[in-house]
């Protein structure tokens, strides 16, 4: 039963079910039709029986009265005479095996009918009425034969269970489309599931017309398989810029490791003869070194960021770290305007809590962009103030060449050129600052985005909340 498909057990178990109610209705109304059937008999005996039991015993030997067909009547006498039969059965064995009553007998004065066999143990039963007569001189037994009875409740089970196998064939044909009809939703929840299975995640089932079970299934099964889908692509495209990046940083790292190699190849065979060559050389992969040290380290801070390490968290002040890093760029960078302000006044203290460090390296990756990438004497401003009650946000401003619109959410993806070629320009950096910032603004539950700057520029809007997610704090 249980390798049967779940269809065929339905209906399988409904047929049941439906079979045994027609067997019960037949067993129940078969009982009931016997118990009416023989109330009526024993009616017809009593009704009968009284009119015999008014004649004179005398006037039945002569006169001999007509019985209803089946009816058996008999006559004994009180002083033990010779019984008197009338509408006895043909053969001998039918006949109703009556016993010897006297009009005194219980059974006789109980007014009660009783059942007896036939003479010589003949199948048929009878049903009889024992009456004194009105002198009290002889008893008379009417009998009915039970066959009738029995033919009559045998007749009716056999056209019973005929009804009863065409209804119950119907059901099966009828039952058969209502459970194909009933499981189609399911029929198609399957095909979409093996489709799903194949690959194809963008299948979807549909949904029935109706407020059921199934309805509500296929909805919840949709949102599911929405969010799959979307877990699949989320995947596949951290997977392609997974790749990308590993792309991207084994060139990095191929390139200033060539440059060393190729430095101290020639060193070895004696290619610098002078020591103004040699130096230079040494200069070179001093300076290629340093490089490679910065990306590894870059590298490294991504790493740590995706794995999601607890942050140090105190109290920041946003304020302090833009009056820092723009006292920084004036050092590296003298002839530069780099001021730090309020975003709508002179600056305040801003304070949050988050991770000192990496708020940080927001903050000095921000100026170091906008100093890199803009031409000499551009001004940069790094603006600090309050958003809302519980946000603050951080702004880095120049007026340099800006950054196109198609560019400005790429911007933060990892080894992003502006023109995806491998030159760096003018003291670029490694690609990485950028995607850094993003990083650290993501684990904090703030957002990063670059705008336009008013007149011409780029300005990168850092908004932060001023304490952090639950789960950072706990964490």
């Amino acid at each position: 039963m249980r390798s049967l498909p779940l269809r065929w057990r339905l209906l399988a178990v409904a047929l049941g079910l439906i079979l045994v109610a027609l067997a019960l209705t037949m067993v129940v109304v078969s009982a009931l039709l016997n118990r009416y059937l023989l109330d009526q008999a024993e009616q017809e005996l009593r009704v009968y029986g009284a009119s015999i039991a008014r004649l004179q015993v005398s006037q039945m030997a002569q006169d001999r009265p007509l019985l209803p067909t089946g009816f058996t009547l008999r006559l004994q006498p009180a002083d033990g005479e010779e019984q008197i039969s009338l509408g006895e059965a043909a053969t001998e064995t039918d006949r109703a095996d009556i016993p010897y009553l006297h009009p005194d007998d219980p059974q006789v004065k109980s007014g009660k009918t009783f059942t007896v066999g036939s003479v010589g143990g003949g199948d048929t039963e009878w049903l009889a009425l024992a009456q004194a007569d009105t002198n009290q001189v002889a008893t008379f037994v009417v009998a009915l034969p039970l066959r009738q009875l029995d033919d009559t409740v045998d007749r009716f089970l056999r056209y019973a269970a005929a009804i009863g196998g065409i209804v119950l064939l119907a059901c099966a044909v009828l039952g058969w489309f209502l459970v194909r009809r009933t499981f189609r939703p399911l029929t198609r929840i399957e095909d979409t599931a093996a489709g799903i299975a194949a690959g194809d995640l963008t299948r979807r089932v549909e949904v029935p017309d109706t407020d059921d079970e199934v309805a509500s299934l296929s909805r919840s099964l949709n949102a599911m398989l929405a969010r799959i889908e979307q877990s699949f692509a989320v995947r596949e495209a951290n997977e392609l810029k997974m790749r990308r990046f590993i792309a991207d940083a084994s060139h990095e790292l191929r390139t200033p490791l060539a440059a060393v190699s190729g430095y101290a190849e020639l060193y070895r065979q004696g290619a610098l003869p002078t020591s103004d060559a040699v130096a230079g050389a040494m200069g070179r992969i001093e300076s290629e070194s340093h490089r490679m040290s910065g990306l590894v380290e870059d590298l490294l801070t991504l790493a740590r960021l995706d794995g999601e390490r607890p942050l140090e968290l105190q109290t920041v002040d946003l304020a302090v770290l833009a009056a820092d890093a723009a006292q920084d760029a004036r050092t590296i960078s003298p002839d530069r305007h780099f001021t730090a302000s309020g975003i709508k006044g002179p600056i305040q203290p801003t304070e949050l809590i988050a991770d000192e460090r990496q708020l940080r390296q927001v903050v000095t990756n921000l100026v170091t962009n906008a100093r890199v990438h803009t031409p000499e004497g551009t001004p940069v401003e790094i603006l600090v103030g309050r958003t809302g009650p519980d946000r603050v946000a951080l702004l880095v401003r120049d007026h340099g060449p800006g950054i196109p619109a198609a560019d400005r959410r790429t911007v933060f993806e990892r080894f992003y050129r502006a023109d995806w070629s491998r030159s760096r320009g003018r003291g670029g950096g490694n690609g990485l600052g950028l995607a850094i910032v993003d990083a650290i603004v993501a684990a904090h539950g703030g957002e990063v985005r670059a705008d336009e700057t008013p007149g011409g520029g780029a300005t990168f809007v850092v908004e932060l909340p001023q304490r952090p997610r639950p789960e950072l704090i706990d964490g």
